[in-house]
């Protein structure tokens, strides 16, 4: 969950040392979207988006936690910002072949995020979540370029919502590598910092969501509007309603 506060713009750098925890994936069954329909192989969504892991070390233990993203670079993955939260040591990101992941990591080597103070973001009004929710943007460095994947585009800034929206997500996975799949959203709002407040057709969002790209259709392949920032639900830790933080590169929208 996102935390209220003074937000700033920080940068972590992972150590090569950490390279074997970062590139930990478990391959086992996981849940996906519920619902919607598995990515296809030839689909450019798909094809440009991925599984997060990371590893955290809050105390002596290991925790892992997993989201989805975009690849917007060669060498860039745009996700949610608290998926990389909590000052993770490690993270490396998995791509799709269809459904399916491939088993070659590509480990991250740096996050520029942003960060918030202490506090829940109920404890704030609805002007203020709005706001921290439409800056829920990480941008992960890997260690080398991908080959084979072509980045997706950052939308412009239109100036009426899409009709529909579609997103792509690896679900909820726990430590494995979860299933790819796809869903089409139907926008209810939009708020004056862009962020989309959206329903999903024929299927439920998870957690593991999180971070994964929305896009609308675009002349030459699907265009990023942003990513899966949070679930509005009263059974999680999936459900219908979603938040949509606008992709937003060095501050400003392409």
């Amino acid at each position: 969950m996102l935390v209220t506060g003074q937000k700033r713009r920080i940068c972590v750098r992972f150590t090569t040392c950490l390279t074997a925890m970062a590139l930990t994936f478990q391959i086992s069954q996981a849940h996906a979207i519920e619902g919607g329909a598995l990515a296809q192989a030839n689909d450019q969504l798909a094809r440009a988006t991925v599984a997060v892991g990371t590893v955290l070390q809050p105390d002596a233990d290991l925790r892992f936690s997993q989201c989805s993203g975009a690849l917007i670079g060669p060498d860039l993955v745009l996700t949610a910002a608290h998926c990389v939260r909590d000052n993770p040591v490690g993270a490396a990101v998995l791509f799709y072949q269809g459904s399916r992941p491939v088993l070659s990591p590509y480990r991250v080597v740096a996050v520029s995020r942003y960060a918030f103070g202490p506090g829940r973001l109920a404890s704030r009004d609805l002007a203020d979540m709005l706001n921290e929710i439409s800056l829920d943007i990480a941008v992960l460095r890997l260690a080398s370029p991908v080959r084979g994947r072509t980045p997706l585009r950052l939308a412009g800034n239109p100036q009426r919502i899409p009709s529909t929206l579609r997103l792509a997500g690896v679900g909820l996975s726990g430590r494995a590598a979860g299933t790819l799949k796809t869903a089409t959203l139907k926008p209810l709002a939009i708020s004056e910092t862009g962020l989309i407040i959206a329903r999903t057709v024929g299927a439920r969002v998870c957690t593991g969501d999180s971070g994964g790209p929305v896009v609308i259709p675009g002349r030459n392949g699907p265009l990023l509007w942003g990513v899966a920032s949070a679930v509005i639900t009263p059974q999680a830790p999936c459900g219908t309603i979603l938040m949509i933080a606008p992709a937003k590169v060095g501050g400003q929208q392409s």
